[in-house]
């Protein structure tokens, strides 16, 4: 008689991942993307055979888009166990935007209501991402009838990500007119009395300006109704705005 058994070894040890790389975190360039590499991971097992291969995301050397991106390496061995590596690698726009052509500072002369219009040619953005929008964040819009003094206008850039730019300039209005004597009174001719003076009078003069705020003063001579003597004597009002 004979009696027969069978005994069966069965492999159920999965595969063991070395130097599963850590997470990747990297700042995007130019064209919105960085290169990541790593030191691909290996295998050791219990059994001969074991073999390990990227499942997920993109080779090591490869540009990764914005945001993160999940890379897998899963190892097999010969029964058919298996293991896997995870890591990210997560690119992140750190990279402001761009303002092009951001107008200079604008000087303008008061007109006769001592505003002036101004006018410039919006800025325009560039960025190292798509998604970037620009817009006046400060001031009147070109165009816009501005008053007396600096006016600060501002346009603000921003990405997708959040990142953001400036431009700033003023426009400055000037008042550069000189107000305007009215009614300045002519000459007068008197003849001298008794005591050799004359007195003489006259209707004060009066001033315009473009602005508000101009003032008139008599600044030589003596005032209206003073007894004058003889000879000739200039009498002065100066207006101020």
């Amino acid at each position: 008689s004979t009696c027969s058994a069978s005994v069966t070894v069965l492999d159920v040890i999965a595969p063991v991942i070395v130097d599963c790389p850590a997470n990747i975190s990297l700042n995007a360039g130019a064209s919105c993307t960085a290169i990541a590499t790593w030191d691909e991971p290996a295998v050791t097992d219990n059994c001969i055979g074991a073999t390990i291969a990227q499942t997920t995301g993109l080779p090591t050397g490869s540009p990764f888009p914005l945001g993160t991106t999940n890379v897998t390496y899963t190892a097999t061995d010969g029964s058919g166990n298996t293991s896997t590596c995870s890591f990210t690698v997560t690119v992140t726009d750190v990279t402001a935007p761009t303002i092009i052509d951001c107008p200079a500072d604008i000087s303008l002369n008061a007109g006769a209501n001592c505003t002036a219009a101004a006018t410039w040619t919006a800025p325009t953005v560039t960025d190292n991402c798509s998604g970037v929008s620009i817009a006046q964040s400060a001031g009147p819009a070109s165009g816009s009838v501005f008053s007396l003094g600096a006016t600060t206008i501002t346009y603000t850039a921003t990405d997708g990500s959040g990142n953001t730019s400036t431009c700033s300039f003023t426009v400055t209005v000037n008042d550069v007119t000189p107000p305007t004597v009215v009614g300045c009174p002519a000459n007068i001719n008197l003849d001298a009395g008794a005591n050799c003076t004359a007195i003489a009078t006259w209707t004060a003069p009066t001033v315009t300006d473009n602005c508000s705020g101009a003032s008139i003063a008599q600044t030589a001579g003596p005032t209206s109704g003073s007894a004058f003597p003889l000879g000739t004597t200039t009498i002065t009002y100066t207006a101020t705005d």
